[in-house]
């Protein structure tokens, strides 16, 4: 078997869910009653496989080996900084997604508010749960 058919690709996009009801969320372009234009509402990610993900996992490693050097006591906030650094660096691109609270900010500094702001630690989850499982990624996933 040739093993790379499972190539992963080098970006996966994730449809955000509702919190509640675990339903796609869209958002409506157009409410013109012949043709209601929806667009999904998600973030894309670099893969697994990919050099913008190995560069974030290094600069993770980094951060600990600095603390570890330093015996510097690890606390809940030290790894939540941490999850919304690493999320921040692989984070590709927000598809209509706003976040009034940080009105203006763009690529980056968008990406870190919303990750960093614990009402919407679903998002986070979500990110999480999209970016451990490689078949978001392989070629053969419609997600990829």
């Amino acid at each position: 078997m040739d093993i790379t058919r499972y190539k992963p690709a080098l970006t996966s996009f994730m449809h955000l869910k509702s919190p509640d009801e675990e339903e796609p969320l869209f958002e409506t372009l157009s409410t013109n009653p012949d043709e209601i234009l929806k667009e999904a509402v998600g973030i894309t990610f670099h893969s697994a496989g990919s050099p913008a993900y190995e560069a974030a996992v290094a600069k993770r490693t980094n951060r600990s080996l600095v603390r570890s050097k330093k015996k510097a006591e690890l606390t809940a906030d030290l790894l939540r900084a941490d999850t919304v650094s690493f999320l921040t660096d692989v984070t590709v691109s927000f598809h209509h997604l706003d976040y009034p609270p940080a009105e203006g900010a763009i690529g980056e500094d968008l990406f870190r508010a919303v990750y960093a702001d614990r009402e919407y630690g679903w998002v986070v989850e979500q990110a999480n749960a999209h970016l451990g499982d490689w078949s978001n990624f392989t070629k053969g996933s419609a997600k990829s």
